[in-house]
């Protein structure tokens, strides 16, 4: 840990003695960062970034936000240890101030997550999902290739609306059920599902932690989700089902002879034959409940603008957005109890991950305040700027592969919070948000490569490594490689005709 501890420090020493030189891609940066620390020259913002006293606080920042990372591949229950050491390092070292620290979160991100996941809880007291997932088995009538689309489909849409833990939680314990009926190897259907999931996340802001925070630190609208993310959703999840159907011809004829109608009639009889009225109510309910909030979600941009006009006073969409789960928790309690808001709140949302988030939003402030994301920034404008001219296109290449690749091997979510500052100041040269949807693209798709890549992951082990069902990297690897690579390599094309 010591070698580990001194080494991530070095390395940011010497990356951090960097000096910005006089020229456009130099000035542009520092003026981006004159922006961010106040109204200064922009002499005196050069001279401020390049001090010792600067270099000393970027070399802390950097290094401890490696450390964060670092740790978390050691072990993901240590980042909370480490990313609170982090905060409160930076705030008694006088790296940041407090204020500042407390102004980088970004609270409409953290509303949204607590009221959705409380959603998703409801409805999974409701069993809205279970009785979809059920149904969706019943209609493959026993053809494993059917059940292959629709297990597809199903953890797709599922990611896409509500969440990809919430997802990959249902769909693996259907899988299991499936297992269990059939007494076969179900691990090849887990991994579709795991690839389904991750590919289904980034097709709506709500699908995915990464989805929410580009959504919000870029300032994009859902509308712009439907048209540069849900198509390219879809189709990279059609390469992973058509990919399939070749790869698993012979486990799929071999499965065909256990999944049988009558075994399929019998779960759904034990799942809902003794249902009362009230409980199928309550799950029609739940399901008209997630139909509406999709189509508020679609909607909201319009729905704020006409809220505005009936208030008179001007009503942020983004803003606007964080509480329309909080409309669908409480209509939603028309089929639960009042009193049973409490449990749902404090059950249903992943608080260590609430607190992760918000001082990730922490470290993230501070690599920019202290002026390590201008630095690392123009190192990477550097590489593919001639003279003022800057290659955007070979940039978003890059930066797609750069993320999908440290997203395989590092968290997913801190992989774009590291960049998103850099994405800022590319996003603010170029004037396109195009940047963006790279991350997007490559930090969702690029955590399909390893057991390690997003949280789906992870607790998608977690599920199969008590049912005894253990997915080790080799077997990953050897699922999941050629699946991703094509998914990305589709990704680009669809970057060269859309971006």
């Amino acid at each position: 840990m010591l070698i580990l501890i001194i080494g991530l420090f070095l390395f940011s020493y010497v990356l951090m003695r960097i000096s910005i030189p006089h020229t456009f891609l130099g000035e542009e940066v520092i003026r981006f960062w004159c922006s961010v620390r106040g109204n200064y020259t922009l002499t005196a913002c050069e001279e401020m970034l390049n001090s010792s006293s600067s270099i000393y606080y970027q070399v802390l920042s950097l290094g401890l936000f490696l450390l964060v990372v670092s740790l978390t591949i050691i072990s993901v229950k240590l980042r909370y240890f480490a990313v609170l050491l982090s905060v409160v390092l930076l705030i008694f070292a006088g790296v940041v101030p407090p204020q500042e620290l407390i102004s980088g979160i970004e609270w409409r991100l953290i509303l949204f997550l607590i009221g959705s996941m409380t959603f998703a809880y409801i409805l999974r007291k409701l069993r809205v999902f279970e009785y979809i997932a059920i149904n969706m088995l019943s209609l493959s009538e026993g053809s494993p290739y059917l059940l292959l689309v629709y297990l597809s489909f199903f953890a797709w849409f599922l990611s896409l609306v509500i969440d990809e833990v919430t997802s990959i939680v249902y769909v693996i314990m259907l899988i299991l059920d499936i297992r269990k009926i059939t007494r076969y190897d179900v691990r090849p259907l887990i991994m579709l599902a795991i690839i389904a999931t991750n590919t289904g996340s980034m097709g709506l802001p709500v699908g995915n932690p990464i989805g929410i925070y580009v959504f919000f630190r870029a300032q994009l609208t859902v509308s712009e989700f439907l048209r540069r993310a849900l198509p390219i959703s879809f189709v990279t999840l059609l390469v992973s089902i058509i990919l399939a159907y070749v790869l698993l011809r012979n486990y799929l004829s071999r499965l065909s002879s256990k999944l049988t109608k009558g075994y399929i009639e019998a779960l759904k009889t034990k799942s809902f034959s003794d249902l009362t009225l009230r409980e199928r109510r309550a799950i029609k309910a739940g399901i008209a409940l997630l139909v509406g909030f999709l189509i508020v979600i679609t909607l909201n941009d319009l729905l704020s603008e006409l809220v505005s006009l009936l208030s008179g006073s001007y009503v942020d969409p983004y803003s606007f957005l964080s509480f329309i789960p909080y409309v669908f928790i409480l209509l939603s309690l028309t089929q639960t109890r009042a009193e049973e808001l409490e449990v749902f709140i404090t059950r249903g949302v992943e608080w260590p991950s609430i607190l992760f988030f918000i001082a990730l939003f922490m470290l993230d402030h501070s690599l920019l305040w202290s002026g390590v994301t201008p630095k690392i920034a123009f190192l990477s404008l550097a590489t593919v700027a001639s003279g003022s001219s800057i290659n955007y296109d070979l940039l978003n290449i890059v930066l797609l592969f750069l993320t999908a690749i440290l997203s395989s091997v590092l968290d997913n979510l801190s992989v774009i919070i590291a960049l998103t500052p850099m994405a800022k100041i590319v996003s603010n040269l170029a004037n396109s948000k195009s940047v963006f949807w790279v991350l997007l693209y490559g930090g969702t798709l690029g955590g399909n490569y390893t057991p390690i890549g997003s949280t789906a992951n992870v607790i998608a082990l977690e599920i199969c490594e008590k049912a005894k069902a253990n997915l080790g990297w080799s077997y990953w690897l050897r699922m999941a490689f050629l699946t991703t690579t094509l998914q990305i390599v589709v990704v680009l094309l669809w970057m060269y005709l859309l971006l």
